[in-house]
């Protein structure tokens, strides 16, 4: 009995070394394997941002990753599970799109790899579009003019300066955010006030007109004021319009106890609230040669800039056969 001890121990020995041999030998494989996959997954990458570049006709090439493992597996069968991409610096119109990004779900591929891919259907694409407000400000010519969010939902407050005959008078505005149709969005501005500080409020446009602070109105000579005009009732500190506002141009008596200067009085009137309007709203339009159901659906504000949510349904990228 002890002479077969030591061969049972060398044959456990043999089997374990086989084993081991074994497991080596498996994970090796499945190292290179995966190595290989992964290799798969990069080809694929760069291949569809390259497609993502020629049909939606971008200047940059987007960042594709493909989170699906394992890949080759899927991609035996012709279509992956999930898809997240991500496009910088979209041209729409007047401004750029900061940025979009989506996630597509069921990515189907037309061709086959590596030679004879002719494209893609995403079938379901979801993600969001974001515009900036440091771009926005500098890319509709406002670079004086800030934009910040509102109170109210789908609000933008603008704030800057503008020189009106020799001052620097504040621009205040509020605008409202919308969406136009499936592929815009616009901002419209709702009202505009230009402030000299400790002097006037002036607001353009129809309605609009000049309103005196108290300390400046306070010093206007009431009675003269209403005997140029011709009306009563009238007071500094009320809404100037029409021919109070000349009055005050034409007799510079009645401005010289506040300090105003009568041109700039003339300065603001020449202001239109169109021309003011038009340095801070703008629209951005998606490409309308867009491939497949691509839409903006909703929108909101943040303290960075514009949100707008992106869907799309049996998107085709490249060249797509029926």
């Amino acid at each position: 009995m002890d002479d077969t001890v030591p061969g049972r121990r060398r044959t456990g020995r043999r089997t374990a070394r086989r084993a081991a041999k074994t497991v080596v030998g498996l994970g090796i494989a499945l190292a290179f394997l995966a190595l290989g996959d992964r290799w798969a997954v990069l080809y694929a990458e760069n291949l569809a941002a390259q497609k993502m570049q020629e049909a939606l006709k971008l200047q940059a090439e987007p960042e594709v990753h493909i989170d699906s493992f394992p890949f080759l597996a899927q991609l035996a069968t012709g279509r992956l599970d999930h898809v997240e991409v991500n496009v910088p610096d979209v041209p729409a119109g007047r401004v750029s799109v900061a940025q979009a990004k989506a996630t597509v779900d069921d990515l189907r591929i037309v061709g086959s790899l590596p030679t004879s891919v002719k494209g893609a259907v995403l079938s379901r694409v979801h993600g969001e579009v974001f515009l900036d407000f440091d771009d926005l400000d500098r890319e509709v010519g406002a670079s004086q003019v800030h934009l910040t969010p509102g109170p109210q939902k789908n609000t933008v407050l603008a704030n800057g300066e503008l020189p009106v005959a020799g001052k620097h008078a504040t621009i205040r505005a509020r605008a409202h955010l919308q969406r136009t149709g499936d592929h815009g969005l616009a901002m419209t501005v709702a009202d505009t006030r230009l402030v000299v500080p400790g002097l006037l409020t002036y607001t353009p446009g129809k309605g609009g007109g000049l309103q005196l602070t108290t300390p400046a109105a306070d010093k206007v000579d009431e009675r003269g004021l209403q005997q140029a005009t011709g009306q009563q009732r009238l007071r500094p500190d009320q809404l100037l319009q029409g021919r109070a506002l000349d009055a005050l141009v034409a007799h510079p008596s009645l401005l010289k106890p506040t300090g105003i200067d009568p041109s700039l009085i003339r300065g603001l009137q020449k202001v239109r609230e169109p021309k003011v309007a038009q340095r801070m709203q703008f629209s951005a339009q998606l490409p309308d040669d867009l491939p497949g159901d691509l839409r903006l659906r909703d929108i909101s504000v943040t303290k960075d800039g514009v949100r707008a949510e992106l869907t799309g349904t049996d998107v085709p990228l490249g060249n797509k056969t029926p």
